[in-house]
């Protein structure tokens, strides 16, 4: 990038890049679904007891765990009943088919619009089922989420991210990020965005270790001290252990050669990656919208917390080990630790439900069809729903980001740059996408080889549509990382940007002979074979798209649409 990249993407020179979206922005939603739910990867091949480990001197602690949410939170596909849905907006209709139960079960989805069908064998049920269920399909070692979500107590419907879709299929990436939290860890295919290994996870569900650290110096050694209670760390390290899946915020950044779910319990959460909020969220006086995976940050802003000095905190009120017969009393009983009888007086009767009160269930923004906790522990109860009061939070054309922690030294400047790109990209908010710009610039010569950091000037110069100079910064990510489709892809949609069709249609085949399940790149270069009226090549891709998808009802439209 030249001397004058600053000129470049001033904010008058911006224009939105409309369906060029990058996979990492546009598969955001998956992010907050996954969180919302619990996603498990071919279940079957997965360890599905690695917790017996434990067990073996802790049965009490392990039998209580695996009965609650996060011990279940993996599933067989085959404990939803079948069914059938039609979405109105799309004029889809879905049937759903189980046979068997359990483990031994199976489900199979069908969709069907305008003549056209796709039959989805599910492999891997999303969820412990106290929200929600979804589900996911594994397409040649890739991952992908189905548009279809199974609600208790509701029914079937649309997963959150689909509801306004016009065309929804079975092809939103599932990626390595979307399973740290639900699931045992991860075996992606690396340099790839949605592949992994067969089994695809170390465990199906989560482990003792999400919150205890590594456990073999224990199992070697099973004295006090050679694993970690979360209770006994310091207040950062402590809270990091909670936060790492009970707190999303608006975008996740890792530290540069650092991946997500590289942290582990006893870590401070910054020093493996940072997490970015809306600067006003932060303050108790503003409530921001209730989102899902917020419970960290709504805490944080309960006067409990804040006039505890530290000392409240999730494991406070939470026991992972129990799941309480009688959640009233058992919740009435934690309150009273630090209010005490005596204050009940002043209630108004009956006060056997403080939690009812204090902390009712909501609807959120971010998900469908569900309500949750809210964590901010009001004096008085809160609107019902996230209406007057919320709508007054700052709007997304006037955002402003916030480190939850600050990392350590000049990552404060590069993470928070990479989060205003990308969280502005996502936005089509401009302004934000040029002060993350100009942050990476001043931080650049210190991260001199961060594929990172390059992808994210190369996306906030693509932003303001100058296509040859976002290339540049592109290209010189492939320099560091050269098996990245997604980086092939970006220097594809920059060229693209540039009007110079030969090097895009370069990049772009180049990510699929890295990755032939990667969409995108197949829309990009009918994109392009369209507009030049090259039938021939468009029909060509067309078939390689329904090869790589062949229940896709987009490859069939495509198909059917470029004739015999």
């Amino acid at each position: 990038m030249d001397s004058e990249a600053s000129r470049i993407v001033a904010p008058g020179n911006w224009q939105p890049i409309t369906g060029c979206r990058h996979p990492i922005t546009a598969s955001w939603r998956l992010l907050v679904l996954a969180a919302f739910l619990l996603i498990p990867m071919r279940l079957q091949a997965a360890d599905p007891a690695p917790n017996l480990a434990c067990a073996k001197c802790h049965p009490a602690e392990t039998a209580g765990f695996l009965s609650t949410p996060m011990g279940r939170s993996s599933g067989p596909a085959a404990d939803a009943p079948s069914g059938k849905y039609g979405h109105a907006l799309s004029k889809s209709e879905f049937t759903i088919d189980v046979t068997g139960q359990g483990s031994g079960g199976k489900m199979v989805q069908h969709i069907e619009r305008d003549g056209f069908s796709g039959e989805y064998p599910i492999a891997f049920a999303v969820g412990s089922g106290t929200h929600a269920f979804a589900y996911v399909v594994d397409i040649g070692g890739h991952l992908f989420e189905s548009p279809l979500g199974y609600f208790p107590g509701r029914g079937w419907g649309m997963s959150p991210g689909y509801e306004e879709q016009k065309s929804p299929d079975f092809d939103r990436p599932v990626t390595e990020d979307c399973l740290f939290c639900h699931t045992g860890r991860a075996r992606p295919v690396a340099g790839t965005y949605n592949t992994f290994a067969d089994p695809p996870l170390e465990s199906a569900a989560i482990t003792c270790d999400r919150c205890h650290g590594p456990v073999e110096a224990h199992l070697r050694n099973p004295v006090p001290g050679s694993i970690i209670n979360p209770a006994n760390l310091p207040p950062r390290a402590r809270d990091s252990v909670c936060e790492q899946c009970h707190l999303m915020g608006e975008e996740r950044v890792p530290n540069p050669g650092r991946k997500v779910n590289d942290f582990v319990a006893g870590e401070n959460l910054e020093d493996v990656y940072s997490v970015y909020v809306k600067a006003d969220s932060q303050d108790p006086s503003r409530p921001g919208a209730f989102k899902v995976v917020s419970q960290a940050q709504q805490l944080a802003l309960s006067m409990c917390a804040r006039q505890s000095g530290g000392k409240l905190w999730c494991g406070t009120c939470h026991d992972p080990h129990v799941l309480p017969k009688d959640p009233k009393a058992y919740f009435r009983e934690r309150c009273l630790t630090c209010h005490h009888l005596a204050s009940l007086k002043t209630h108004p009767k009956p006060a056997q439900d403080c939690v009812g009160c204090h902390m009712p269930r909501r609807p959120v923004t971010d998900g469908a069809h569900t309500v949750f906790t809210d964590h901010r522990i009001t004096r008085h109860p809160p609107p019902a729903s996230p209406s007057a009061v919320e709508s007054t939070a700052t709007s997304e054309t006037n955002l402003t980001l916030a480190a939850w922690h600050e990392p350590a030294g000049s990552l404060a400047d590069r993470n928070l740059g990479l989060a205003d790109v990308r969280v502005g990209d996502r936005h089509e908010n401009f302004p934000l996408v040029y002060k993350g710009f100009q942050l990476l610039m001043q931080c650049w010569s210190g991260f001199p080889n961060d594929p990172a950091l390059l992808n994210g000037l190369g996306l906030a110069v693509l932003a303001s549509n100058h296509g040859n100079e976002a290339a540049a910064s592109f290209e010189q990510a492939i320099e560091l990382e050269p098996g990245s489709a997604v980086d092939q892809l970006h220097a594809g949609l920059a060229w693209k940007a540039a009007h110079d069709d030969p090097k895009a249609i370069a990049y772009f085949e180049k990510a699929l002979e890295l990755d032939p399940l990667l969409a995108q790149p197949y829309r990009e270069l009918a994109a392009i074979y369209a507009a030049e009226n090259d039938t021939a090549k468009l029909r060509e891709t067309f078939e390689r798209f329904h090869k790589a998808f062949p229940q896709s009802i987009r490859a069939q439209e495509d198909m059917h649409e470029t004739g015999p």
